[in-house]
């Protein structure tokens, strides 16, 4: 059995502990409901993504807050869990690249990163027989703290100042 494609219900955002100005922190207009209820809204980032290439020693590239989605109330879990899928709906301009796709519990990433080097605007991470992590179970997923982490850097090759929107964050479990 798998569950539908499901939303978050709790959207927040935080900043790398020690960061130097160089995160972008995202708009949360509405407190970020047009995204929880999925009605085609968008969450962008605050300022812009930027990769400056002037020298290896001087390249600029900075990266989004962490956005933390969490309050996933799913529905028809199977009995014991064998996979798990996050669905990303973005539109990158071409020059977002992923920094951390991680699962989180109790406000702790755990798991395996699952970013990956595409600009595609939709993309599954995750499977219906990947579990991220060995210590994983039905009643962590239940957890209203279970969730995903995602943040976004600017494209390590392509000089740029773009920002990432969201227009979509789901999980499946299988």
């Amino acid at each position: 059995m798998t569950t539908n494609w499901t939303v978050p219900t709790i959207i927040s955002q935080y900043y790398e502990p020690g960061s130097e100005n160089v995160d972008i922190a995202w708009d949360s207009t509405n407190n970020f409901l047009e995204l929880t209820t999925n009605v085609y809204g968008e969450l962008q980032s605050i300022g812009t993504l930027y990769h400056k290439a002037r020298s290896p020693k001087l390249d600029l590239t900075n990266k989004t807050c962490f956005l933390q989605a969490t309050g996933f109330n799913f529905i028809n879990l199977p009995k014991t869990l064998s996979g798990i899928e996050v669905q990303l709906t973005t539109n990158r301009y071409g020059r977002a690249m992923d920094d951390s796709i991680n699962l989180c519990l109790s406000g702790n990433s755990i798991g395996e990163n699952h970013a990956v080097y595409d600009i595609a605007p939709q993309i599954i991470y995750g499977s219906s027989s990947d579990l991220w992590t060995t210590n994983l179970t039905i009643e962590n997923v239940q957890d209203p703290t279970f969730g995903v982490i995602i943040r976004f850097k600017a494209h390590p090759e392509w000089p740029h100042n773009d920002p990432v929107l969201i227009k979509a964050i789901e999980i499946r479990i299988s």
